[in-house]
């Protein structure tokens, strides 16, 4: 018997409310994928755009076919954790790391070894790889020989193998000049393969960012366009686990719609408010200020 908890799910309707519970266990037990996690309402809203789409009368019945079909319900969960991306997003971001963060702070690094970098929740790999492609670009025009190196998780393994592959399309590189993409891209048969010098920076893992621990501390964490999807309790526990993996004065990089929350503001200062990067505070802020 599944337990439902009215009062979180009272707006769903009724005949729904059982298979929504059935659903979140159906995904733990088989996914190890919590969706409680999340925001209720952005889910919901994904779950029943796939219920509409195939057709279905209700959340039940396609629960029951969820809970048949391991193919179905891999494509849900796939649905459910892919965001849209490509090159460079938001292009002026990169720009500003460019130009007034990587040339200072990997010169810094010459003296503490390897630039480390953390791209959590990286999707289909475009983030990572761009981050790549810039420090290179960095190292050549500064003459910077700090070796980098960009690790990439994310929670869902089917995303991450298509990001190895590092294949894309045309149009995923919109934002990259002509000269950077012959540069760094090989057009094939199946599209734009990143080059060997470029896949060589980025070691791509499977992690759940709640309780991914990544080893090494990093000097920069970017994670954009992930934790408007958690609940205020999972975004506040998420930025403060970036806290304890990030040097003293390291930075953290959020997406344009994203802030810091809750006491993690002590931590951190804006370093660009535009561009949502902070960085780590040496010694944070009282919380009686």
């Amino acid at each position: 018997m599944v337990a439902v908890r009215a009062s979180e799910i009272g707006h769903l309707p009724e005949k729904d409310a059982w298979a929504f519970e059935a659903l979140k266990e159906l995904f733990v037990r088989e996914k190890g994928f919590d969706l409680e996690a999340y925001k209720e309402r952005c889910i919901l809203r994904r779950i029943y755009l796939k219920v509409r789409s195939r057709g279905y009368k209700d959340l039940g019945v396609y629960y029951r076919v969820l809970s048949r079909d391991p193919e179905e319900l891999e494509q849900l969960f796939q649905y459910l954790t892919i965001n849209v991306t490509e090159f460079f997003r938001n292009p002026s971001a990169f720009q500003y790391l460019e130009k007034m963060i990587f040339p200072r702070v990997m010169a810094e690094h010459s003296l503490h070894g390897t630039f480390e970098v953390w791209s959590a929740g990286c999707s289909s790999g475009e983030e990572p790889y761009s981050l790549a492609i810039s420090l290179l670009r960095v190292k050549r025009r500064h003459r910077i020989r700090t070796p980098f190196h960009v690790l990439a998780t994310d929670v869902d393994r089917a995303i991450l193998a298509r990001a190895k592959t590092g294949i894309y399309s045309r149009e995923s590189l919109k934002n990259l000049e002509e000269e950077d993409i012959k540069e760094f891209f090989r057009e094939e048969e199946k599209g734009y393969s990143i080059s060997s010098e470029v896949r060589e920076c980025v070691t791509f893992r499977t992690g759940d960012i709640l309780k991914y621990n990544p080893g090494p501390m990093h000097s920069l964490i970017v994670c954009r366009n992930l934790l408007i999807y958690f609940e205020r309790e999972n975004q506040e526990k998420i930025i403060s686990g970036f806290s304890r993996n990030l040097f003293d004065g390291g930075y953290l990089m959020l997406g344009k719609a994203e802030t810091l929350i809750g006491k993690n503001r002590f931590y951190f200062q804006s370093v660009s408010p535009t561009e949502r990067i902070y960085r780590l505070r040496e010694s944070p802020l009282s919380d009686n200020l």
